[in-house]
């Protein structure tokens, strides 16, 4: 069986729109390449507008239960962003739900005429954004799960649902940050500054390359959101995912 890298992304972008799940063959995805060819067709064949890109898969957890061999990338669509406490009905196909923070930007990122640096990161950041992410698949479960299929598949990114942005922080700001995330009051899992910045820097850097292997830039006033697991898999209707990012505020989803 053959499929274009057309054909494949605008079989997806149908999945995608219509939330569900398709007997779409993304195992014969053969390169990295390919993947990003993918999902940039299916991205051209919705009627979305980006407004920014999203990175999951940046911890040995993450990585270990979604498969991925690294951290994988993937647009952020405006329909996808919701507001706090949003209640989410669950699409087909979700795998999970992590805390992820979004780094609002203030200049274009990255600058294709000079190298990535983390002085460079810091300066192109104007404020944070507590989130909660929303991962999941638009193909059925018999397709490899990989950093191949993933990336294709839009990197998993299903919903997010963000809180109140948090103007002239930086990454240098949140070294004793501790993020706590609870399902319906119960805590689930518990990340510490250092550990969680040092994961967020290097997926910022992977990031770029990524950006760059496409001629793209993150725009001011768009978002870079790395996912900071761990991710919980209890994603399921009639649960409340609470993530306290202490001085950063507090995000919740409700599933239906």
């Amino acid at each position: 069986m053959r499929a274009s890298v057309a054909e494949l992304g605008e079989a997806l972008a149908s999945n995608r729109s219509g939330s569900g799940i398709g007997d779409l063959p993304l195992h014969l995805i053969s390169s990295e390449q390919m993947a990003e060819e993918v999902q940039d067709a299916a991205l051209a064949a919705m009627d979305d507008n980006v407004v920014g890109y999203f990175a999951t898969a940046t911890i040995p957890a993450t990585r270990r239960v979604l498969q991925c061999d690294g951290p994988v990338f993937g647009p952020l669509l405006g329909a996808s962003m919701l507001p706090s406490h949003t209640l989410l009905r669950l699409p087909p196909g979700v795998l999970g739900a992590e805390w992820s923070l979004g780094l609002l930007m203030g200049d274009s990122y990255p600058d294709p005429h000079h190298p990535v640096t983390s002085a460079q990161i810091e300066e192109a950041i104007i404020g944070c954004v507590p989130m909660i992410t929303i991962l999941g698949r638009r193909v059925k479960g018999a397709v490899p799960l990989n950093s191949w299929t993933a990336t294709a598949d839009f990197g998993l990114h299903v919903a997010t649902s963000r809180g109140v942005p948090v103007y002239d922080r930086h990454l240098a700001d949140l070294k004793g940050m501790e993020v706590v995330a609870s399902m319906n009051g119960a805590v689930v899992g518990r990340s510490h500054g250092e550990g969680v910045m040092a994961d967020v820097r290097a997926a910022i850097a992977d990031l770029s390359l990524y950006l760059a292997r496409r001629s793209r830039q993150v725009p001011p006033g768009n978002l870079i959101a790395i996912g900071g697991g761990p991710l919980i898999l209890q994603a399921v209707a009639g649960q409340a995912f609470t993530a306290d990012f202490g001085e950063l505020g507090t995000v919740e989803v409700v599933f239906a």
